[in-house]
């Protein structure tokens, strides 16, 4: 998807934007200022636009940066800056030839006032030299800018109405827009219905994360559209999978994310009106939204059968049993430790603490410093952690709890809070289960990880089987005005300027 690198006077129209560029002006070539002036840049149905309207827009961009405090690009940065403003005006100008050929008309009264009150506010923030300077600097005059720029507000309006109309025409039938073929996988057509579903789901994800919309930038976008391929490739492939191996899906799993999915989604746009509001923007409807949903659901339902069924195939032996059991038992032993702790921000202090709390006797001399510590800078923490069994903190923490014996109190030892200082004041010990009696529940366990390792296997591979295509995905607009163009016989000479 081309994604605009310059916002076009129709932006700075309607909305002030802040934007860092390198450098100051340029100077334009003027050979034979009356001649080059002269010269289409574009033809439209016959229209020629002048290289004298494109100097106007350039002089109107540089006076609008001038008159913001910003700085006007230079190199590569105004390279792009003109040629955008080049398609800028070609835009508008085959925008306003089909427009007048469909009969659309504008209050030229009150846009003509805009357009003078405009060049007004620009005289005034610069000051009539400087807006005379500018408008020498780009082969241009008072009485050419400001023609150019009223007919270019009229213009523009021109194009605004078009474009509205062209998109009440599309909501009216939106097959128009949902049937495009924007990609394959495995040679099937993906149309624009389930893009856009896709899509929507791509942008609730980033404003549900960041709070705010996604991203418009060309990067942004590939990563978006390559995520929505590969999701309905995969999905595709797990509702196959399962159907070609007669794997249940269970309804329960099918409804439970149905109602998730319509949950998160309220949790954004609440209510059936405003989630309507939004995707008039995409074309779709509520109800086609929520078949859609469903289609999600039934895929979520395939993979957890494929997970399941994957995980049943798996074959646990002994060693892999034995290794499981001693990797994790302690987590096993239900023994506990009763403990009380200061934490200390960093090692000098928590030091300082140990050398006073080392010869600690008694539970009452360690609340003794515990009251002396608690409200001293550094100390995050000092309280009666009371019993707890090993699992229960971090394996920093408890493997040097459960080494002290009752009595005892610890180095500093550090963890991702601090570091702290532990004094135990009770132990119990129990039985550690044997393999044999917690085989049930290890099998259990080492099945369902060699299940998930199998399944993000199975997903990888599945994935690589899949051969995607996807097509230059434009909006319906650009799609629009690129049909204009080839309708109108429109001709760009983007070497002359």
């Amino acid at each position: 998807m081309k994604m605009k690198k310059t916002r076009t006077l129709a932006g700075l129209l309607a909305i002030t934007f802040l934007v860092s560029f390198l450098g100051a002006g340029c100077s334009m070539v003027q050979v034979n200022p009356e001649k080059d002036k002269k010269q289409a840049v574009a033809e439209v149905d016959g229209n020629q636009i002048l290289k004298e309207s494109f100097n106007n827009y350039l002089a109107y961009y540089q006076m609008y940066f001038d008159a913001s405090g910003e700085t006007f690009p230079t190199g590569t940065e105004f390279t792009q800056l003109k040629k955008d403003l080049l398609d800028d005006l070609v835009r508008v100008e085959t925008m306003t030839v089909q427009g007048k050929k469909d009969g659309i008309t504008v209050d030229e009264a009150a846009l003509g006032t805009e357009a003078t009150t405009m060049m007004t506010n620009l005289k005034t923030s610069l000051g009539e030299d400087k807006y005379n300077t500018t408008l020498a600097t780009y082969n241009t005059d008072t009485t050419s800018f400001e023609a150019f720029l009223t007919k270019f507000v009229l213009d523009n309006n021109v194009a605004n109405t078009l474009a509205a109309n062209y998109d009440t025409a599309l909501k009216a039938d939106p097959s128009k827009e949902l049937n495009i073929v924007v990609g394959k996988i495995n040679g099937q057509d993906v149309t624009k219905d389930i893009y856009n579903y896709r899509l929507a789901n791509e942008e609730f994800l980033a404003f549900y994360q960041t709070q705010k919309s996604l991203a418009t930038d060309a990067a942004t976008v590939k990563t978006a559209n390559t995520n929505i391929f590969n999701t309905i490739a995969e999905q595709n492939a797990m509702i196959k999978y399962a159907e070609d191996n007669k794997l249940t899906l269970a309804q329960d799993v099918i409804d439970s994310n149905v109602a998730s999915r319509q949950v998160f989604v309220n949790s954004l746009l609440p209510g059936d009106d405003t989630l309507q509001k939004y995707l008039d923007q995409k074309y779709l409807t509520v109800a086609q939204f929520r078949g859609f949903q469903k289609l999600d659901a039934k895929a979520a339902a395939a993979a957890t059968a494929i997970q399941a069924d994957l995980t049943n195939k798996v074959t646990v032996s002994d060693s892999a049993l034995k290794k499981y059991y001693d990797d994790n038992k302690k987590s096993y032993d239900t023994s506990t430790v009763s403990a009380k702790h200061i934490l200390a921000a960093d090692e000098t202090l928590a030091k300082q603490i140990y050398e006073e709390a080392k010869n600690v006797k008694s539970p009452e001399e360690f609340n003794a410093l515990i009251a002396k510590y608690k409200t001293v800078d550094g100390v995050k923490e000092a309280t009666d952690l009371g019993a707890f069994a090993y699992g229960k903190m971090v394996p920093a923490f408890s493997d040097a709890a459960f080494a002290l014996d009752k009595g005892g109190v610890s180095q500093p030892v550090k963890t991702d809070y601090g570091y702290h200082v532990i004094y135990v004041y009770d132990k119990t010990q129990s039985q550690i289960p044997t393999l044999e009696e917690k085989k049930t529940e290890i099998t259990e366990a080492v099945k369902t990880k060699k299940g998930a390792d199998a399944y993000t296997k199975f997903t990888a591979d599945l994935l690589k089987k899949e051969k995607i295509e996807m097509n230059d995905i434009i909006t319906p607009l650009e799609a629009y005005i690129k049909q204009l163009k080839t309708d109108l016989n429109v001709k760009v000479y983007e070497n002359r300027i």
